[in-house]
This record gives structure tokens, C-alpha cells and sequence, in this order.
């Protein structure tokens, strides 16, 4: 599926829609993977820094995960749907253990522990970034590809 790029802003509420869209779809993906087996998949509504909790209640096991939507469809930026930046603050990234990036016109997933994100700074703020590019054949970067689709990595 190709999408025109449209020069524009994306107004607030589209932007709550992409978020509510790549949250629900990752509890429904782990949901579908991991209820089976003996994982609980919750939305966390109280505490900062994570968006969906995985809890095995026989291991005792607990996974926090953050969700991050982008979408390039409507965008300010000129750089033709080619690279997108998955971002998370101090305290997500100390709260989280994983980084689930839906980079959406693509319909891609990207699983990502949270310790392997690369450390940058704007505005003498800590930030953790994962960055997605694809060339112009499609193909995704070697990083990138390592982490698409790998929901199994949240359990093990």
C-alpha cells in the first residue's frame, strides 16, 4: 500500500487515535501470542512509564512494555517515509523493560528491550531511541530487522 505524503501537522486527536490504535493492537498481538501460555496481558491505567503489563502468575514473571505509534502519512518532515524514530524518556525507559515500536502505514512491529536502546540528549534531557530506516526498495536496516516481530523475546 502506498501513501501520498501529505505536508501537514497531525492534529491532537488523530494523534490520541495512532497512540490508542498501537496500544490495542499490541495488547491484542499479546494477548493472541502469550495467553496460552499462562500470561496475563493487562493496560496499565495507574502507573508511569508503561503503557501494558504481562504477568505470569505461577512464575511470578513481569514484563512492562512500552507502545510508541508513528506514522509518516501526515507528517512536517520531508524525508519521503523512509526513516522513523521510536523515543522514549528517562523514565520510561528505567520503567519498561520492553519498547514495542508499530511504525503504522507499514503495519511493522518492532520489539525491542529497553537496554538496548541508543542513549542521545536534546535539551540536556536523557532520551533512548530506536530508529528505523528503510531504503528504497523497502529492505529495513540490519538493526531493525533483528527486532520485527519478535514477540517471543518478551517472554523468554
Amino acid at each position: 500500500m502506498k501513501f501520498d505524503h501529505i505536508n501537514k501537522k497531525t492534529s491532537q486527536n488523530i494523534s490520541d487515535t495512532l497512540k490508542d490504535i498501537g496500544e490495542l493492537s499490541t495488547l491484542f498481538y499479546l494477548y493472541y501470542h502469550f495467553n496460552f501460555k499462562g500470561w496475563s496481558v493487562y493496560k496499565n491505567y495507574n502507573e508511569k512509564g508503561y503503557d501494558i503489563l504481562l504477568v505470569h502468575h505461577k512464575k511470578r514473571l513481569r514484563r512492562k512494555v512500552e507502545v510508541k505509534t508513528r506514522q509518516r502519512i501526515i507528517s512536517s518532515s520531508s524525508n519521503e517515509n523512509h526513516t522513523t524514530h521510536f523515543t522514549l524518556t528517562e523514565v520510561e525507559k528505567t520503567e519498561a523493560d520492553y519498547l514495542v515500536g508499530l511504525w503504522f502505514e507499514h503495519n511493522l512491529f518492532f520489539i525491542v528491550p529497553t537496554a538496548e536502546l541508543q542513549n542521545t540528549k536534546s535539551n540536556k534531557k536523557r532520551l533512548y531511541k530506536f530508529i528505523v530506516t528503510r531504503n528504497k526498495s523497502g529492505e529495513l536496516n540490519s538493526s531493525a530487522k533483528k527486532y520485527l516481530d519478535n514477540w517471543k523475546s518478551i517472554i523468554l
